[in-house]
């Protein structure tokens, strides 16, 4: 019987061992840098959807609270289901010159501008004819949003196979995140705060009795979203062209899935860890959401004191961008898990304490300030321990689906966003909120009070059960990660 030579050809293992050390080397400071800029267009744009949609529809373009309702959920739910046929079509990509989910980044952010400047548009229509202007224009911004986040969430996995550069990038990126949205908040509330008639109904305050908004205001206020919208999308556009040619994908020496998406898709849902994880994600973001789009109605109706609320947004992300590095470290010393855990039991007693606030800047600035390290774990914990998932995910099935983990961790926390808003002002509805009324009856200050405590606490109560039952702690994580490096290097 013949015997086969199985010796690698020495240009060409020279060759596979030099990828391979590449490939294990720490990825240089700069190209993280670049890679976490990405990040920051998503979140200032969603930032400012988030705190400053429900007023823009209510104060500027007085929409009914029942149609703000249909428009915010229905582009929620929508932005969610696309988030898993973003991942499916990504999924099914074939790498190019520039990389599998670079081109996907880059093609895609022209659409998303044009729709986004469309939406802070406010066109001469009825009430019905706004619904559907605004539903629209919602869900595409949020559709072509999901084109450009859903790869660049993927490419993390692509970056780097070493799980210090993972947990490194997703820091870094963060860090961009939360600068992104304290830069969404700044630009949009120094264009509309001078404008905002309904930062003026406090008690006691002179025009608290105007009943209406003039219609210079109505225009100037219109102008102003237009300016900040403009601002936002050059800034959008500059951040996506630094990832885009700042970053460089691997050739991830991954095993080809043999079956079909819709199997693999059947083994992600399935699969106990990202359960359990996607669950702690999803209520505790019903909780966030639920605060952070009534937070401006909460402190103009309840607190009276919405001529602070760019103020409040400011601290709270200052808060949040300080509290970064350390909880990183924190996580470092006590493990992902426990410091998770840890945010969200110090963002109960912030939720309790709306009960008893009045319009005392002081003590609310203290709250906020809490309520910033919380929003930080939030923000650093869910993204850096969705690569130990993955990677316990291929020591089970030898097989990576980064597309459509990245994609449903997304979609899970769209439909909370999106249910959370709804459901406010459907509340706010039932509290006799007044279309283009600059001051509210009380029971809409209640109604905001009710919104911003039981529920919110509830979905954290939950978050922390699911959280409980995850099953990787940091010892698997470093074991995994182990595992997949000498299957790598046998490979080689």
């Amino acid at each position: 019987m013949q015997r086969h030579n199985n010796k690698i050809p020495e240009d060409m293992e020279s060759a596979t061992t030099r990828e391979f050390w590449e490939k294990s080397q720490p990825l240089p400071v700069w190209r993280k840098i670049c890679f976490a800029i990405g990040g920051a267009p998503y979140q200032i744009t969603s930032t400012v959807l988030g705190f400053f949609m429900s007023i823009f529809l209510l104060e500027v373009a007085q929409v009914d609270p029942s149609h703000v309702s249909v428009i915010v959920f229905g582009g929620k739910l929508w932005y969610a289901m696309t988030d898993p046929v973003c991942g499916y079509l990504v999924n099914r990509t074939k790498p190019s010159s520039w990389g599998k989910y670079k081109p996907w980044i880059l093609l895609t952010m022209p659409f998303a501008c044009v729709t986004y400047l469309c939406f802070w548009a406010v066109p001469d229509y009825s009430q019905q004819g706004k619904l559907w202007w605004y539903l629209v224009f919602y869900c595409l911004f949020q559709g072509f949003l999901s084109g450009v986040h859903v790869p660049y969430t993927s490419m993390t996995m692509s970056l780097s196979e070493n799980q210090r550069d993972r947990d490194s990038i997703t820091v870094y990126r963060m860090v961009a995140e939360a600068i992104g949205v304290m830069t969404g908040v700044i630009i949009q509330g120094h264009f509309i705060k001078k404008h905002r008639t309904a930062g003026s109904c406090e008690k006691g305050s002179s025009s608290s009795n105007q009943s209406s908004p003039s219609g210079d205001n109505i225009i100037n206020q219109i102008g102003s979203y237009h300016d900040a919208s403009v601002t936002i999308i050059c800034i959008y556009v500059i951040c996506i062209l630094i990832c885009f040619y700042g970053t460089k994908e691997q050739k991830v020496n991954h095993m080809a899935p043999e079956d079909g998406f819709f199997l693999g898709l059947q083994k992600v849902l399935f699969f106990r860890p990202y359960v359990k994880l996607s669950m702690s994600v999803l209520f505790l973001s019903v909780a966030i959401s639920i605060t952070q789009g009534n937070l401006a109605l909460f402190c103009t109706h309840t607190l009276g004191m919405g001529r602070h609320f760019s103020t409040f947004i400011t601290i709270i992300m200052a808060s949040t961008i300080c509290s970064l590095p350390i909880w990183h470290l924190v996580q470092k010393r006590i493990g992902k898990k426990k410091t998770f855990a840890a945010g969200m039991l110090l963002f109960i007693p912030v939720l309790l304490s709306q009960s008893y606030l009045g319009d005392n800047f002081y003590v609310y600035t203290v709250v906020l300030v809490l309520a910033g390290l919380s929003i930080a774990v939030s923000l650093l914990l869910p993204w850096s321990m969705l690569p130990d998932v993955i990677d316990e995910f291929y020591i089970t099935h030898g097989e990576h689906r980064d597309a459509i983990f990245y994609s449903f961790y997304v979609f899970f926390n769209k439909l909370a966003t999106g249910f959370a808003v709804a459901s406010s002002q459907f509340a706010l509805k039932f509290g006799g909120y007044r279309v283009g009324v600059c001051q509210q009856p009380p029971s809409v200050g209640r109604a905001l009070r009710y919104l911003m405590i039981p529920g919110p606490v509830v979905a954290v109560v939950i978050a922390l059960v699911f959280l409980a039952q995850y099953p990787i702690n940091d010892t698997k994580a470093r074991l995994n990660a182990q595992k997949i490096k000498e299957k790598q290097s046998t490979t080689f």
